[in-house]
């Protein structure tokens, strides 16, 4: 069962660990490795050396007069004795190293049979100690800086290895801008071809399921209305031969008004079909400022007409943006004529812009009673009383919402004189991305 910790960290970290060991593991075989040679060589020349004397010199006093012997301990470190008797437990045959004053020594003594003398070669390794210290610090060194190589590299790699994982959540997220639009496999490494086959497929099978749940609302309702049509005009011929107070004229009203909210209904029923197309729209880049100011021009004729009053402000006169037109105006519309409608006459609807630190957001308040914010006004055939639709527009406004990625709400106002109507679009999905 797969961890819910990040598999990009988990990778990381298991790769940096990884690589630092095995830098940790080479460094210190190299460290070993060049102080073994640099000790072996030392060995080998002091060997050479004591050899040399050997075979040269008879004993101290010729080695002496011939060899300045404080030059030699000055410019090698040498000191060479020779002599007929040695401590050998102060002084043991081969290699040896100790301490004295501080200071660390590495003799070699020989004892050479010809001469039946003892050659002895003592040198201070302070030098080579220090040498060998400075290896170690400077490999320590390598190790640090090479872990933070490490790291940066880990991280780099697992980014870039994450790379095609993120493009496809990016195309998921922005499916509902460009919905349904299949992968491109190209764009993705061959490991995540037979993925993006996968996701292809679903895309495909959801977009035939949409297409037919579409056909299938537009076709019925089509087929309702005929019928319907048929009905009412029979109704209502029935009805001009019954006297104005005739109960038989009461019922035939009343069937004429059922027929009436029969073919509201099958209008939304109409307009959610072209809602499930509009969702296929290409977005748009657009000042959504703009739009909206052409569509206020005509509201405010509507308004007049009704003998109500529409005004309209805008805070910002741009925001460009890229959006879906035919879904955001069945939001707008939808918000603005459910305002105008159940305004009394003399009363104002007004609009206006302002953006906040998240969102730019759109308000249309009303001067009409309020609604009821105990009930889900966005649910299917939910209306309030004083309504004579079918109770889809909401609904469909919601369903539009989801899709462009705007998030809507309906409240009373605190004023609790009508209702305020928002669209909220949220900058970082908007604005930050492209």
């Amino acid at each position: 069962m797969l961890s819910k910790r990040s598999l990009r960290q988990r990778f990381s970290i298991e790769l940096a660990i990884f690589m630092t060991a095995g830098l940790f593991v080479i460094t210190l075989i190299l460290s070993f490795y060049l102080t073994s040679t640099l000790m072996d060589n030392l060995k080998a020349e002091m060997k050479n050396h004591l050899t040399y004397t050997q075979a040269i010199f008879f004993d101290q006093e010729d080695y002496e007069n011939h060899i300045d012997t404080l030059m030699l301990k000055e410019l090698s470190n040498n000191e060479i004795t020779i002599s007929s008797n040695l401590d050998l437990k102060k002084h043991p045959l081969g290699f040896q190293i100790y301490k004295n004053d501080g200071k660390e020594y590495l003799t070699l003594s020989q004892y050479y049979e010809p001469k039946k003398l003892y050659y002895t070669i003592t040198r201070n390794i302070d030098h080579e100690k220090s040498l060998i210290s400075n290896i170690y610090k400077m490999m320590f060194g390598f190790i640090l800086i090479g872990i933070v190589l490490i790291l940066f590299y880990a991280k780099s790699l697992s980014e870039r290895l994450m790379t095609p994982m993120q493009k496809l959540t990016q195309k998921f997220a922005t499916m509902h801008e460009n919905l349904l639009h299949k992968i491109d496999t190209k764009e993705l490494p061959k490991e995540f071809i037979s993925l993006a086959d996968s996701i292809n497929l679903l895309i495909t099978k959801v977009s035939t399921s949409i297409n037919y749940r579409k056909e299938l609302y537009i076709g019925t309702a089509h087929e309702l209305k005929t019928p319907l049509a048929v009905m009412r005009l029979k109704n209502q011929i029935t009805l001009m031969k019954y006297k104005k107070h005739d109960k038989i004229r009461e019922t035939l009203n009343q069937n004429i008004e059922s027929i009436d909210t029969l073919n509201a209904m099958i209008h939304n029923l109409l307009e959610f079909g072209r809602a499930e197309g509009a969702q296929f729209e290409q977005p748009q880049r657009l000042n959504l400022i703009t739009l909206m100011m052409k569509k206020c021009e005509e509201y405010e004729l509507l308004a007049n007409s009704q003998e109500r009053n529409f005004i309209y402000h805008f805070d910002i006169p741009h925001f460009r943006i890229n959006v879906q037109p035919l879904l955001f105006m069945q939001i707008f519309q939808n918000f603005v004529q459910n305002a105008l409608k159940f305004t009394p006459k003399g009363g104002l609807v007004s609009l206006n812009t302002r953006m906040d630190l998240n969102n730019f957001i759109i308000e249309i308040k009303d001067e009409g009673e309020g609604i009821d914010e105990s009930k889900d006004l966005f649910a299917p055939f939910q209306r309030s009383l004083q309504s004579t639709g079918a109770g889809l527009g909401l609904f469909l406004a919601q369903n539009a919402a989801e899709s462009m990625g705007v998030n809507i709400s309906l409240k009373n106002r605190k004023d609790k004189q009508g209702a305020i109507a928002s669209i909220a679009f949220p900058l970082n999905r908007f604005l930050l991305k492209n």
